[in-house]
């Protein structure tokens, strides 16, 4: 009886040690992986808003066609670098994701102030 308990027990331990290490050895989160071209879409994204946003300032506050244009294009510009952003940044990523969806709540309210 003895003999079979001390087989059991070294059968059940060659199973659990060795799954043991390995679990442990295995890195519970890898760092997630960031797309190729993400340096080169973010430096467009955000040179593609700075442009825009200089538009819309010299238009200044005339209202009219022009405006309307400009603005939905700064917010198409705005949703598309926060996308960007979403996917390539790691560091401080929620920081500008909420500087993000700032503009875009704040641009979609002057849209709907302007052009509706």
């Amino acid at each position: 009886m003895l003999r079979r308990f001390v087989l059991a027990f070294l059968w059940f331990a060659g199973l659990v040690v060795p799954t043991a290490f390995a679990l442990a050895a295995a890195p519970a989160r890898p760092e997630p992986a960031i797309p190729p071209g993400c340096d080169r879409s973010l430096a467009d994204a955000t040179a593609n808003v700075a442009t825009m946003k200089a538009r819309l300032r010299g238009l200044g506050a005339t209202a009219g066609p022009e405006t309307c244009t400009a603005t939905r294009l700064y917010f198409l510009e705005l949703v598309k670098a926060r996308a960007v952003t979403a996917l390539c940044k790691t560091a401080e990523r929620d920081r500008d994701l909420g500087r993000f969806d700032a503009d875009v709540e704040h641009t979609n309210e002057a849209i709907a102030a302007r052009c509706l």
